[in-house]
Parts: C-alpha cells; structure tokens; sequence
C-alpha cells in the first residue's frame, strides 16, 4: 500500500469518527415495507413513523414514489407503526416487536377515508427476516430469563444456534460455558467476536492475539436478547474467526421497572458422582449464593432515561487434600522406617559393570548428620505435621478439608438521553470484581501458599445515533474494555529458610521457589501463574453512515482497535529447583522407582538437573487493528433483496514501549563456519545460518498484512410471504498471531540452569547456598546482535514474514418457512474452509530447529558410525555426548560469547544438537506458532422455532457436521484445555497430521422450551378463578433446555515416547480399536474401552502410522436435560414474585471423560474420571414489577 493511500484512509477514519466511537455493529433492527391501497396500487408521499413503546420517542420518515419506506438503526424492542396519508384512513400497527439485527418487513394497506380516521391492528412480529442472507439465531428474553442456566451465564444458551457445539474436553457446570470458550461452525474456539449494544468487548488473549477472551459478561437480568451469527454476515464485522454474538441489553423507559433476585444452590439438594457412589464416598459440600437487582426508569419522561444492576455471587466448595509430608524421622534424616531405601549422592564408584554406584550412609537409611544442608532441612520444616502419622508407608499421611472459595460482584450503569426525536446518546459503564483463592496443603488461600488471585474488570462504552435526514443514520461510538489482575502473593520468603537473596533480586520478589518433589513426596509453591501481573485495555472506535437511496441501503464506514497489554508472569520467580527420588536412588540413571526419596534429597540440598533459574522482564505491548467497509442491502424486486459488501482491514503487529522484541531470519548468514562432521550422516563447512533480527526504529519487525480485502455477497428470496431462500458466500480474516504476545524477546530475559552436578552426579556443583557458582548470567539484550542466543535455546521464532491474519471462507445455501402455529424451520447447508491458522497449542509446532526425519531415519538405520559401533539404540545415540565444536567460541582466550550456564563451554555436548538445522542454538524453538493449520467444515443444519402461543414456545437445532484439520487448537493452552495432545509427530510432514478434527461433532441437537401450564386466571382453564384458588394451582411454568450430542474424536498417544521433537503415535495394526463396552460399561467394572491389542509401540525414534484423532474411536456423548419449575404470584398489576426450582442434570447421567489414551499406561483405555457436574439443584426466588 502506497503511503499516499494510507494517509488518504487515516483522514477518511477521521472524518468519520469525529466523537471517537466504537466499532460500529448492526446489533439494531431495520424495517421495511411498502404502503399500498385497498387495489394494490402503491402509495407515494405517505408519512410513516415508528415509534418506540418505552420511550414513547417516534421516527417519521415518507415513502418514496414505488411506495417504499426503510427505518434503520431501531434498537430491539417492541414498536408501534403509524401511516398516514391524505384521503386514506391512518393506519396504527402496534406490537411489532424487532428483534436484535433484524432486517424485517411490513407491507401497509391503507383504505380510502379521512386521515382522522384511524385503524388500529395488534401486528405479530415478522418472523422471517426476508432480506439478510445471514444464518443466525435469536435469543429471546424469556429465553435469557427462564431457561435454567448452571452458572446463571446467559452464554450457556449460545448453543442453540446451529453450528455451535462445546470444546473438546469441556463439561457445562458451574464454570463453563464462558465467554468466547466454543467452538462455531467449526471455526477455532475463543475466537468468536462479542458486542454488547455494539461495543468490542473480546480483546485479544494474553500471550496469542488469534484468540479472544471475554471479561466482563453481562448479568441475566440486564440482558434483553442476543443474537449470534456464525454464517455470511454484514461486511461491518470482521477480525474475528466467522462468529458474532450481539448483545442489546436492557434500558429505562417512561415507566420505573426493574427486578430483585436470589438463586442459591446447596449440596443437600445435589446428588452424587458417578464414582464417589462407586467408592463409597460421600458427595461433597457445594454452597452458591447469587443475589442482585435491576432498576431502570426516567431521569426525565421521553428524554432521558437509566438503568441499574447489582449482583454478587460466593460460592464455597470444599476440598479434600490428601498429601505426602515427611514425618519426623524424616525431618531428622532418619529413613529406617520409610518405603524405599536411600543411598549417599556424595559417596559414588564405579561398579563392574562401568555404572556410577552410590553406597549407603554409614547407617543405612539413615543421613549422617554433617550431610544434611541447612537450607534443605529449613524447607522441610515447612510442611505441615502429619495428620495421620501411622499411615502405611505408601499411603497419604496428611488429610485434610479446606475451601475452594469465588466471590464476585457486578454492576451496571446504563443512561440513555434522546436530544431530540433525531439525535439519541446513550452511555454505560460496567464494573467486575472477582477474587479467591485455591487450597493447597497450607489451608484455603488465606495465608501461606499465597495463592489467591483477584481481577478487575472496567467496561464503558459511548454512542451517538444522529437521524441527519429521514433517510441518513450517522452512529459514533466509543468504548473502552480494562483488565487488571494484581499480584496477591503471600508466600513465606527466601530469607525465612535461607536462600540467598540473589534468587529475588531478577524479578522484584523474595517469595519462595518452587520446590519440585516426585512420587510419595507432595511439591510445594508449584501453582502455575500466582505471581502474574496484568493490566489489558482494548479501546475500540469507529464510526458509519447508513443511507437509504431508492431501492439500496447503503452502510460505510471504518473502524479502530488500540489493544495494550501490560504483563509479567515470572514463572517461576525464584526459580524452580526439582528435588528428584533419583538422586537419591543406587545407580545413577539406573530409573529405579523401588529406590530413593524426594525428601531425603531436599534434605542433602542436592537438586536434579532440570532445576533453573529465569529472569522474566515485564512486557509492554501496544497493537491496533485497523477496517473501511461497504454495504449495500439492494432490493432488487419486492421478493429479492442483495446483500453485498466489501471490507478492508489490517493488523498492525505489536510493538514494545521498551522495544524489547526480536524476531528470525532463518535465511539469514552468520558470517562465522564451525567446521564439523557427525559420521555417516552429515558434515557441516560454511557458514552457519540462522540470525537474530531486532525491532528497529518502528519498534517492530514483523511486516504489516495489507492484502485483506474481504468481499461478501448474499441473496435472500421471498418465494412467497411464508418462504424464504436465502444464500450467501463471503471471506473473512481471523485475528493476527501477532496481535499480542504475552512475553518480551528471549535475549531480554534468560532461563539459567542450576547445576547441581556437571559430570553427572560424580560431584556436587551447585548448592542451595550458591546456586550459581559461575555466577547468575544476565540477559543479553542487544549486545551480541546478529549472533544473539548463540548456545541458548531460542524461543523468538517468528519469521519475519509470517505476521498475517487467518482466512476463513464461509459460504451457505438454505431455505426457511413460517408454518401454522407461529412456527418456523429452516434448513441450510452451511460450509468453511479456512487457512493460514496458528498451528497447535504448544511450543513443539513453533521450533524451526527440529531433527529432520530423514536425518532421524538414519540414526534409526544405524548408519551413525560411533553409535553403530558402542551398540546404541536411537535415543541413547542422539544423547551421546560428543565433542564440542562451539567450545572455542565460549570459553578460552579466543572466546567470543560470555554465556556461563550455557553447555557450549563443555567439552562435549549431545549429538542431537549437531544434527540439528540451526546446531549453534542449544535444543528446539520455541514462541510464536506456525501459521501453517487448515480446517474445513460441512454441515447441514435445521433450525426451528416457535413463537410463545398456546402456551407454548421453543427454540433449537440439529446439526448433522464433519470437521476436519490438521491442528485443532490455536497457540493459548489456557484457553485450549485439553487438545494439547493433538502435536504433530513430524515437523516437515505436517500433511500426515490432516486427520478428523479434535472438535469433530456429527450429530448435535438442542432445544430450549417454555411451558405455560394452562391453568389459573387469565389462562384457559379458569380464566375467571378467584385469587386464593389461583395462588395454589394457577401460575404454574416449566422450562427445559435438552442437550444431545455425538462424542468428539480421541487421539492415541504413547507413554514411554521416543521421538525426539515430535509427538509419538502409535501403530495401529487392526481393525477392532474399540472393545465395543460402553463408556458406563468400563467405568462400572474398570474394563478398557480401548482394544490395546490393536495397538503397538513403533518403536525407538520410529513416528506411528496412527491418525492425529480417530473418527471411529470418540468421547462419551452428552445426554443432559436441564429443568426447571415455577409458579407465580401476582402482587398486583405490573408487580409478581416468582419462586423456581431449577435441575441441571435433572436425570444424573453422568458423562464420562476420555479414557485414559496413553499406550503403555497401566490404565490404558480405562475411564476413571467424569465430565460436569452430577444433578444440582438450584432455588429462585425472583421479584419484578
């Protein structure tokens, strides 16, 4: 893009945002229609105003000379239409009810008479949208309000569009759905875009901006509908993975209304787990209390207006810890009375068979006392005192009962101010508070461990609506979206044990380490994340034009997103030092499990060799996103509409305020050639490549995606006025991966090994006293240039062209019919296909230095002449210590890199680092994900729906789908969850790892329904029934929402894998993998689900022939059924109580989790765990006037 074409689009956004607003979503309605005579013959010159009921503010517009009149920009809401023109009878259409985006149509016929005639007419709500070629759903309020809801999250109900199923891995109870977690028409989950009364509020997630979290979630009772679109939406929309749901939330009228709630659940009224019954255990406490209220009404009678809401939620749940503290023999060293025997780590030899032995202490089992460290004997001393100190060696000795506790609270401030009956301002602010903490050994949270965690969610937003003329709508918004997480630590400190304060001093914390222990020993200080700090802002502003010329409505305009994301996670902080059981244990390496203890080794201060120290800067980054649109809604005839658009965006990747970024140039030329030859495989003479490249006086390297350009082109075709065929195709572009990232370049950091040996465990190098013998080395930063992370690993390895955002082309075909009853169904064939996607969840699909298969293949073949001739097996020999070519460049007079925990100053290093692509970094890449993932996705899916009529109403789907891709998770873990295990086997053959998607649902169907029982005054049997006799039978309610769905498809994994750089899978060498039980057939008797027979290890360094995920091997599906009863008294006119009792899982089937898929596990194929929550009860009581 040219720069005068850029500065031409900058002034172009200014012109159009002169109030600064938010991205512009067409959360509003539109109406349309034609005023035609009792003949047929069109009415031109008529005056038509709509007017909103709760304001009581009208807007007039005139039809056009075909007759025609468009009113856009309505909030959803429930309308009254008047028409009046001269010689014919006004004409007054009230009830006209408009949903969120809705694009309907009503025709008027007037009659020849006086205009101070009027006709008045209760109109139904149209509930065909006859001019959208979207596919989406609306979600009504008595929907939000009345369906039961596990944790009273209204995104529980986004499942019943269709499309929309759960993430793998997932259960619905108390904690899930939320937010953006959900996977859409096959689309990545977390990457849906959410819009409350058209303000951004999914920011881009912390550490991957391709996907979105969600902060603040409105309350139940402030939200008035929703809609989500998940198929050839408006060309407004955009940066999102294909998925819009568009909230309207409520607001004040002329008349003061609002609401008063309490849902609170208990464990007395729950039933038991699956396997607690099994066991004999008994269910555990549950406590959940969820109270608030609403309030809107005038500030000032068809002016101005508000609305308020309160609400708090704690929810206790008790947790049963069982642990392994030492007991105070231990305490003392005295092991005699242990499980398993413990040898001397400072008393070795070599034995017959060339192995390093350990002996005993002078006493065996029991540690001289001279040779327990100060500092290790200090940190044992932290572990509470057994609570069973007669425990069978084996056995947990410590039990106990603590609390897992979340306490929240919200509120919402919504001002609503009509200038004139052309001019409307609307504002709201929106404030989160949530706060906890997580058991552990030490007690709940409170003290101790330290962890507990708090969060701070600000959320507001500013829009104007200026009608300029009758047919010209100009929308400004602006909104801004905060997240701050403090740190709320309250470990014991370094000193209090002796560390030394060197361990804190890297990152502004003297709180302890973690300290690792292994089997029969409990970790403590090992929660992942306590001391992450955050501070995320998303402002977002735009503004649009909407204009209604003739036959067209025409809609442009552009939008701007400034995403900032302050961060630091020091994890861990102080450094994690891995007291493991093999050090422990009689032959070094022997991997005795009978042998060693953890707790014998803290006590001697002698820590295994992963233990490491990492110094993580804060990170300060800043990100934009930048979009023109066009839209066109061209209505060709009166049965043909066109929807036709034309986006244009960009990402903008990150910058630092510190410019601490670095990237790859994996072309680029070193300028230095370390000679060497690995025999029989390869020899390297030239000069190495592989360079590091610095953000430059833009802050930034990474080029700028400027080719999205994204056309949309839909029809809808009235067949007749019950019959709607609509289809549409379009292209839209996902997030960019570097949006946002969570970390600064590895090169202003640094992760230091502790070394507690370095001639493997003959010596003791490093100690608890002095963990850094060679001293602590520091980060780089830009010293070294070009040659940066030379003999460290490198985890900056973003290509320098391949910042671009996801395509994703969507296309659909359907048709849609009103039917008797107020009932409609549609049936669409819905389709994507998408490219350029970050590939996979972990740091494996990111590493540019992995070992090439076909190198692999020849150390597998033996062709490794020194490895061939000692006998190795393939691993032993890619861990063969070989001799060091790089070690001139970091130790010696000549030495060029000052790097002294780095291995590149020994005498030999393993081989696997030679053979490797970029041999001068030490071990695999890591950071930003490849872009290399594809998806495609099929369905056909039939909606239905039924307006509330004879008592009845429901909403819901089947959808009949295949997903397919070769990565089913995105590069954030967090949000991810379980399909971690879907990493590639081999790097440079990422077209094996095509295979059925992890999120792959054939069948799903859902449907929400609303019972009024037909009893009680004013209904159909005792329509006349005195007030005492109908607070006893009349009233009644019943609401359910029935969730069934296929299970998704299980990956095959192995145990004890061997492929280095890759995840191993097995060989499948049968037909029969499933044993044919069902999933509540193996978790009643512990048999395999899984046929291991038709599985085989494929050996050392050998990938598997398995699929990434099976098609024919799936999860447990889900059966659910949510209920709820109510009854309601009325008060008086306008004022009721109403009283629930809500069932989540009302008939307590439980649904199993995957089984255990690790070939080589004692367990394999056995199910042993549950998905959800088994039957809960909930209690309501709900006040409205």
């Amino acid at each position: 893009m040219s720069p005068t074409f850029r500065r031409i689009l900058s002034f172009v956004l200014i012109v159009f945002a002169p109030t600064i607003a938010a991205a512009q979503a067409n959360y509003t309605a539109q109406l349309t229609g034609v005023v035609t005579d009792s003949s047929g013959g069109i009415v031109p010159g008529a005056s038509v105003s709509i007017t909103d009921d709760a304001t009581n503010i009208p807007v007039t517009t005139t039809t056009d000379d075909r007759g025609s009149y468009v009113f856009t920009g309505l909030r959803p809401g429930t309308y009254t239409l008047r028409v009046k023109a001269n010689n014919f009878a006004s004409v007054e259409r009230k009830g006209l009810v408009l949903a969120v985006s809705q694009r309907a149509t009503l025709d008027v016929t007037v009659t020849l008479g006086s205009v101070s005639t009027s006709v008045t007419v209760t109109t139904q709500a149209p509930l065909l949208d006859t001019a959208d070629a979207s596919l989406g759903t609306d979600v009504t309020n008595e929907y939000v309000r009345d369906i039961p809801l596990p944790n009273r999250s209204f995104f529980g109900l986004v499942f019943l569009a269709g499309g929309v199923t759960e993430t793998a891995g997932q259960g619905t109870d108390d904690s899930y759905p939320t937010g953006t977690n959900f996977v859409s028409n096959g689309q990545r989950n977390a990457t849906a875009e959410i819009r409350v009364d058209g303000a951004l509020t999914s920011a881009p997630e912390q550490g991957e901006g391709a996907t979105t979290n969600v902060y603040y979630q409105p309350s139940v009772e402030i939200v008035q509908e929703f809609k989500v679109e998940n198929n050839s939406f408006s060309s407004e929309f955009g940066s999102n993975g294909g998925t819009v749901v568009n909230i309207v939330l409520k607001e004040g009228g002329n008349k003061f209304h609002g609401s008063g709630w309490w849902f609170g659940q208990r464990s007395a009224l729950d039933a038991n787990s699956f396997f607690n019954n099994a066991q004999g255990i008994e269910k555990p406490d549950h406590a959940r209390d969820q109270y608030g209220f609403s309030l809107g009404g005038p500030i000032k009678k068809e002016k101005t207006f508000f609305f308020v809401d309160f609400e708090k939620l704690r929810q206790n749940d008790p947790l049963h810890i069982d642990a392994f503290v030492p007991t105070d023999d231990e305490r003392k060293g005295d092991f005699r009375n242990s499980l398993l025997p413990i040898f001397n780590p400072f008393s070795v030899f070599t034995n017959g068979a060339g192995q390093t032995q350990r002996n005993d202490f002078a006493i065996p089992n029991l540690i001289d006392t001279g040779l327990i460290d100060p500092i290790g004997h200090a940190i044992i001393n932290l572990y509470p005192e057994p609570t069973d100190p007669n425990a069978a060696p084996g056995d947990p000795n410590f039990h106990a009962a603590t609390l897992s506790k979340l306490t929240a609270r919200q509120y919402d401030v919504k001002i609503d101010h009509h200038f004139n009956d052309k001019n409307h301002l609307s504002a709201r602010y929106s404030n989160h508070h949530d706060e906890g903490g997580i058991p552990t050994i030490f007690g709940d949270g409170d003290f101790g461990d330290g962890f507990a965690f708090s969060t701070d969610v600000h959320n507001a937003s500013l829009e104007d609506n200026w009608n300029v003329t009758s047919s010209t709508v100009w929308t400004n918004r602006f909104a801004i979206d905060r997240a701050v997480a403090p740190v709320t630590e309250n470990y014991p400190t370094l000193q209090s044990v002796g560390l030394p304060a060197i361990l804190g001093s890297a990152n502004g914390t003297d709180r302890m380490p973690v300290i690792q222990m292994d089997n029969n020993a409990t970790s403590l200080f090992n929660q992942c994340c306590t001391d992450t700090q955050f501070a995320h802002t998303l402002y977002s502003y735009s503004s649009s034009l909407s204009w209604v010329k003739g036959r067209h409505v025409f809609k442009f305009g552009g939008e701007q997103r400034l995403f900032f994301n302050n961060f630091h996670q020091p994890n861990p902080p102080t450094g994690f030092f891995h007291f493991a059981q093999s050090v422990t244990e009689q032959i070094v390496g022997g991997g005795n499990s009978d042998q060693g203890s953890s707790f014998a080794s803290l006590l001697l201060g002698y820590g295994d060799t992963d233990s490491f120290y990492a110094i993580n800067p804060s990170v300060a980054n800043k990100s934009k996103e930048t979009a023109f649109y066009f839209q066109d809604d061209w209505k060709i005839t009166s049965k043909l509409t066109l929807n036709l658009g034309l986006r244009y965006e960009w990402s903008t990747p990150y910058t630092e305020r510190h410019n601490a970024i670095q990237f790859s140039d994996f072309s680029g030329d070193s300028g230095i050639a370390v000679p060497f030859s690995v025999p029989g495989i390869l020899s390297s003479s030239g000069n190495l490549l592989g360079t590091t490249v610095f953000a430059g006086s833009k802050m930034r390297n990474a080029p700028v995606d400027r080719n999205n350009w994204a056309p949309r082109v839909g029809f809808a075709y009235a067949l007749n006025p019950n019959t709607v065929i609509r289809g549409g195709a379009g292209v839209y572009y996902g997030l960019n991966v570097a949006t946002n990232f969570q970390f600064p370049g590895t090169a202003f950091g640094n992760s230091s090994p502790i070394r507690f040996t370095k001639d493997n465990f003959q010596t003791q190098f490093a100690t608890l006293e002095n963990p850094f013998p060679d001293g602590l080395a520091q980060p780089q930063g830009r010293a070294n240039g070009a040659l940066a992370l030379w003999g460290l690993p490198n985890n900056n390895s973003l290509d320098t062209g391949e910042a671009r955002n996801a395509e994703i082309y969507q296309w659909n075909l359907g048709v849609q019919r009103l039917f008797p009853a107020q009932i409609v169904i549609g049936v669409d064939y819905s389709a994507s296909r998408s490219t350029h996607l970050p590939f996979s969840s972990f740091s494996g699909t990111a590493n540019r230095n992995f070992l090439p298969s076909s190198i692999r293949q020849q150390i597998v073949n033996g062709n490794e002449t020194d490895c061939a001739n000692q006998g190795l097996g393939a691993s032993d020999c890619l861990n063969m210590q070989v001799t060091n070519p790089f070690q001139s460049l970091f130790a010696g007079p000549n030495a060029i890199f000052n790097e002294p925990t780095s291995i590149y100053n020994d005498d030999t290093i393993p081989l696997i680092n030679l053979l490797r692509p970029f041999p001068q970094f030490d071990g695999a890449f890591s950071g930003l994900t490849r872009l290399s993932a594809e998806s495609s996705y099929n369905s056909l899916q039939v909606r239905f729906q039924k307006r509330p009529s004879h008592y009845v109403s429901f909403e819901g789907n089947y959808t009949f789908a295949k997903s397919t891709d070769n990565s089913s998770a995105g590069a954030n873990s967090f949000i991810t969850g379980l399909l971690s295990s879907g990493n590639p086997q081999e790097l440079d053959n990422l077209k094996a790892e095509h295979s059925i998607s992890a999120n792959d649902a054939t069948h799903r169907f859902v449907i929400a329904t609303i019972v009024d029982a037909p009893i009680g005054r004013g209904r159909w049997i005792g329509r006349d029934m005195n007030r005492v006799l109908d607070a006893f039978v009349g009233g009644w309610s019943f609401s359910t929402i029935l969730t069934f769905q296929s299970g998704t498809p299980l990956t095959i994994g192995i145990a004890d894998a061997r492929l280095a750089d890759g995840t191993q899978r097995p060989n499948v060498i049968c037909p029969r993998l499933s044993t044919g039980i069902s999933y509540h057939q193996a978790a009643a008797t512990g048999a395999p689900i899984l046929n291991e027979n038709c599985f085989e290890d494929p050996g050392d360094q050998v990938a598997g022939n398995a699929p990434r995920y099976f098609s024919n091997l799936r999860s447990d599906g889900v059966h659910n059924a949510d209920l709820s009863f109510s009854k309601e008294f009325v008060i008086r006119e306008g004022m009721k109580l109403q009283v629930r009792g809500e069932f989540f899982n009302f008939t307590n089937t439980p649904r199993f989790a995957s089984p255990d898929t690790l070939l080589g596990d004692a367990q394999f194929g056995q199910v042993t765990s549950t998905l959800g929550s088994p039957r809960r009860t909930q209690i309501g009581v709900r006040f409205e006037f």
